[in-house]
């Protein structure tokens, strides 16, 4: 009988046990295993800039999880970005002087931080079809350090390396932006720049002629840790891959790589604007803008993975515009980014026909797969039909780790900021 009463009390001790572990349990959070990531990109809100600004390019300020900048072309201001996860500010302009009544600031890039300071690199084209040239602004102060001239033509895009120690320039001399352009002067150039003495002693290397055929015009150029810089040569649809260790670069084109892009399945050939390099430098994004599509390519060799992708297959109208007139340039995907989480690689794309950013998982860079799509612009909702887009969203900053990206809505005059899913 004892032995019986001893039992029952040790199977209630260990039941109360049970059901205090179980009670304790309610409480503490569940660990279930996570899902995979994914960007589901969301708009968080669009600002106005100042009336025919112009916004063209964005860029997030290296080493920093609260700054951005864009470039005001028609004002030749730029304007500093403060943001936190849930919306951003638009800080007091730096108004810079270009140096001359027909000038106009095209693009800016952003250096890492250089003897503590970031510099915005602005480049500088001149409206007579004269040669440009490069301001390097202290982005703490505003301050004009240094202008180099002897540049190319019309320059439109730029990077710095990684390192802080060159500047790339891509300078399209585009005819059909200047008609002024001499008949006899084919393509551009891409122009590099020293910045190994300090910023304040950056001088011109070397501007490299990209003339091999009438419109071989650079477009846009990006650089990775590893030395290699691709950048992308628009109306002949090619891909220029080099190495600042091989600077300065023979003219014999002996030290670069040119890959001609293919054309999409209905022979529309690519003409690539947008470019960017995954963290690793293993590989690059290309954005054409004229067949709508993106690819991935291994970098150094230029051997590109899978297809061309049509972006317009994963863009419902309306909401998102696309123009129904031509047979090109329906949703333009202009500048790009790269972003890497949890084992990911994901692409940005800007597109500027389509008021919208649209993102994708190339983890398998020959097979990418939509994530997400969310609209830029203040006045998103009436920009649909059959036109040209009213907003045009261009321009592209997407921050490495903190999940916070803008675009800059050039027609419109706008800049939308998005958060991915792990921003909050």
């Amino acid at each position: 009988m004892k032995l019986t009463k001893y039992l029952v009390v040790v199977a209630l001790i260990a039941f109360m046990g049970m059901f205090l572990v179980s009670c304790e349990s309610d409480d503490a959070p569940l660990e279930v295993e996570p899902e995979p990531m994914e960007i589901d990109l969301q708009t968080v809100m669009s600002v106005a800039t100042a009336a025919d600004a112009n916004p063209e390019i964005v860029r997030m300020i290296p080493g920093t999880n609260d700054k951005a900048v864009f470039v005001a072309s028609a004002t030749n201001q730029l304007f500093p970005i403060t943001y936190t996860d849930i919306g951003f500010t638009i800080d007091t302009p730096l108004s810079l002087a270009p140096g001359s009544a027909t000038a106009e600031m095209t693009s800016i890039d952003v250096s890492p931080v250089i003897g503590g300071t970031n510099y915005v690199a602005v480049c500088v084209a001149e409206a007579d079809c004269s040669k440009g040239w490069m301001l390097l602004v202290d982005f703490s102060t505003g301050a004009i350090v240094a202008t180099v001239t002897g540049i190319g033509y019309n320059p439109d895009g730029c990077a710095f390396t990684k390192d802080g120690s060159y500047l790339i320039v891509a300078c399209e001399d585009d005819r059909e932006d200047r008609p002024c352009k001499p008949d006899g002067r084919h393509g551009g150039s891409f122009s590099i720049i020293d910045l190994r003495s300090g910023v304040a002693s950056a001088t011109l290397v070397q501007d490299y002629l990209v003339d091999w055929d009438v419109d071989s015009e650079p477009e846009h150029c990006e650089t990775s840790s590893n030395g290699t810089v691709v950048v992308s040569v628009q109306e002949t649809s090619q891909i220029v891959i080099f190495n600042t260790a091989d600077l300065p670069l023979n003219a014999d084109d002996s030290d670069i790589t040119i890959v001609d892009l293919p054309t999409d399945g209905a022979g529309n050939e690519a003409e690539p604007d947008g470019l960017f390099i995954s963290p690793d430098g293993t590989m690059a994004l290309i954005s054409n803008e004229r067949n709508g599509t993106f690819q991935m390519m291994a970098l150094p060799s230029g051997v590109m993975y899978g297809t061309p992708y049509i972006v317009e297959n994963d863009i419902a109208a309306p909401p998102y515009n696309v123009d129904a007139r031509k047979s090109t340039k329906r949703t333009e995907p202009e500048e790009c980014s790269l972003v890497a989480k949890d084992g990911k690689l994901y692409a940005i794309l800007a597109l500027q026909e389509s008021h919208a950013v649209i993102v994708y998982d190339v983890t398998d860079p020959a097979a990418p797969v939509f994530d997400s799509i969310s609209e830029a612009g203040v006045a998103w909702a009436a920009d649909v039909g059959m036109e040209k887009s009213t907003i045009g969203s261009e321009g592209l900053a997407a921050h490495p780790t903190n999940g916070i990206f803008f675009s800059a809505n050039e027609r419109e005059g706008s800049i939308t900021m998005y958060k991915a899913s792990w921003a909050d």
